[in-house]
């Protein structure tokens, strides 16, 4: 294999010839041409001033399965703008073909040099209709070579436009001769019949308009004004880092929004049916999900191998996989988000969304994402010990960040766990913390982080997820808060504390913020049973039979206030331990 490095410069006219030939393609991972005219007008202005033209990176193809397996597109030669944003490339079937160069960085720049020299750019008329062909101009570009050579407001020199061409054209007419720059590629040498010299004394062009167009004949055929950077390693991977390092296209591109251009240009339908699928998603729920979330979604769920973001994995044999599996793919992670959204889950509270992947394929893989989204499936069973179960595996990932850093061998692991274990009556909560307990994701809780989650205070971050671990299960039916057991207002009476404690110590612990404002003085309560609490006393509100939570309160334990501390202690150890035999089962 040819090693990777910079060819010998290359003329403009050599460019478009090759173009022309279609020695050069584009990748699918190329964006859509965006350049409008005046840019395009001031690209050939600042290469008649010599001013340099960026590098282009070129990726050499020889590999046959690439050129079987990876969508190519021709050059856009005539532009046409129209509402959804204007003419596309065509695709271009590479099988079987000699080898060709793929443009991964340079494609607007070209596509500007081969409009301008042998194509034309049909623009809209500003604020006329859409509907009307009379309402677009085909045009062309033209240099008035009789232009005179001091720079403008915009600071460019030469006059480059687009024009309809008309048969005033290529006549001097009130000081103007405007040339169509497309006649230079077919010039002959100099010296030779029709060249640029023939054409001058043809048209009787004057000493200044002589020079100009031998000007613009020389940057164009005769100086090597074009670079080339040429990558012959046929591993696409390698090619996709690069372009995502080097591309000059404007805005930077991830390598998500590559691989979905790539996918794109295999289905063309895609991108419309991605940004249907993130609206039902976020209209229904209110979650947000990203194309990058998607498409690691169906690798997780439908491809057996590699679930890396590599051009590989979205070759035409998988986009056809995925096309297979659209439905389904949207069905489940629309019931999904509803699911989480039924457990009171929200866009902001749920802290990593990639920790719903895992869930989408149990559910998947199982059938119950039919069933999921009801809310019928946490309140009876068997589903209500499967939606306690996945609350205790969330709230476990998010107060430890398992999802935290890269997760693919993470997402890769949890598939074969779910696989392996996991059915429509069980989630594999238990199997997946055993798996996990010896790798640098393990659920493990000790002391000291038990004590650390156990000092969250109300509504601050990660509190919700500590007492939903407590809660388990919720019924979608009804909205649930955090409050407090004992409420606050007491604890902001001094005369009612001094009153109620004697002793001074036990005064010192009650006044304290972080005994009364957290975990272990906090719960979710229904709102409508949070609102018959109030301020109501924790003994008093406890013993009425409606009350139904679990409140983690060891049998015997004392209710009433002047108890505070003995009641606090209790609880923090009954929290603590259905935390460990939680993560210990």
């Amino acid at each position: 294999m040819t090693e990777n490095r910079y060819e010998q410069p290359i003329t403009i006219h050599e460019a478009v010839e090759n173009i022309h030939k279609r020695q050069y393609l584009l990748p699918g991972i190329q964006r859509h041409f965006t350049w409008d005219t005046e840019r395009i007008e001031r690209l050939f202005d600042s290469i008649m001033r010599d001013y340099p033209i960026n590098t282009l990176m070129l990726w050499h193809i020889t590999d046959p399965e690439l050129k079987r397996n990876y969508q190519f597109y021709d050059f856009i030669r005539n532009f046409e703008e129209n509402r959804s944003g204007g003419t596309r490339n065509e695709i271009c079937s590479t099988t079987g073909q000699d080898d060709f160069d793929a443009v991964i960085d340079g494609q607007q720049r070209l596509t500007s040099l081969y409009i301008g020299l042998m194509g034309s750019y049909t623009a809209h008329k500003k604020n006329k209709s859409w509907s009307k062909s009379g309402n677009f101009i085909k045009r062309k570009l033209y240099l008035n070579l009789m232009k005179a050579a001091d720079s403008n407001e915009d600071n460019l020199i030469y006059e480059f436009k687009f024009r309809e061409p008309s048969d005033a054209d290529e006549k001097l007419n009130d000081g103007d001769f405007w040339f169509p720059v497309g006649n230079i590629m077919a010039m002959a040498k100099p010296g030779e019949d029709n060249d640029k010299d023939d054409y001058a004394d043809d048209h009787q062009l004057p000493k200044a308009a002589r020079k100009m167009l031998a000007r613009l004949y020389r940057v164009i055929r005769e100086e090597h004004s074009i670079v080339c950077y040429r990558q012959n390693d046929q591993e696409p991977d390698k090619v996709l880092d690069i372009f995502t390092r080097t591309n000059s296209g404007g805005v930077p591109l991830s390598k998500s929004d590559l691989i979905m251009a790539i996918a794109t240009s295999s289905w063309p339908e895609l991108r419309e049916k991605v940004e249907t699928l993130t609206k039902d998603v976020w209209n229904d729920t209110g979650f947000s999900i990203s194309n990058d979330f998607i498409l690691k979604s169906f690798l997780v769920i439908y491809s057996p191998g590699s679930i890396r973001f590599k051009m590989k994995n979205f070759d035409q044999p998988q986009i056809k996989n995925l096309q297979e599996h659209w439905a389904e793919l949207a069905e489940v992670t629309v019931h999904t988000f509803s699911f989480l959204k039924n457990q009171n889950f929200s866009n902001d509270s749920f802290r990593a969304k990639n920790a719903a992947i895992p869930l989408m394929y149990y559910f998947q893989e199982t059938g119950l994402y039919q069933t999921c989204a009801k809310t019928t499936f946490s309140t009876k069973e068997p589903t209500a010990g499967i939606t306690t179960d996945i609350i205790h595996w969330l709230t476990i990932s998010f107060l430890k960040n398992i999802f935290s850093g890269q997760t693919d061998k993470l997402l890769r692991d949890l598939h074969d766990i779910i696989k392996q274990y996991g059915t429509n009556r069980h989630f594999p909560f238990s199997e997946i913390i055993r798996e996990f307990r010896t790798t640098n994701k393990n659920y493990t809780v000790d002391d000291d982080f038990l004590d650390q989650i156990l000092d969250y205070r109300y509504q601050r971050p990660g509190t919700e997820y500590v007492l939903r671990l407590l809660q388990g299960a919720i019924n979608p039916e009804l909205n649930y808060e955090q409050d407090h057991l004992h409420p606050k207002s007491v604890f902001g009476n001094k005369k009612e504390l001094e009153a109620t404690f004697t002793n001074n110590e036990d005064l010192k612990f009650a006044e304290d913020e972080a005994n009364w404002n957290s975990i272990a003085n906090l719960q979710l309560l229904e709102k409508i049973s949070n609102i018959d609490k109030s301020n109501t006393p924790l003994a008093q509100w406890a013993s009425n039979p409606s009350v139904s939570a679990n409140l983690y309160i060891p049998e015997g334990t004392s209710l009433e206030l002047k108890d505070f501390r003995a009641f606090i202690e209790a609880r923090r150890s009954a929290i603590r331990r259905m935390i460990k035999e939680a993560v210990t089962q």
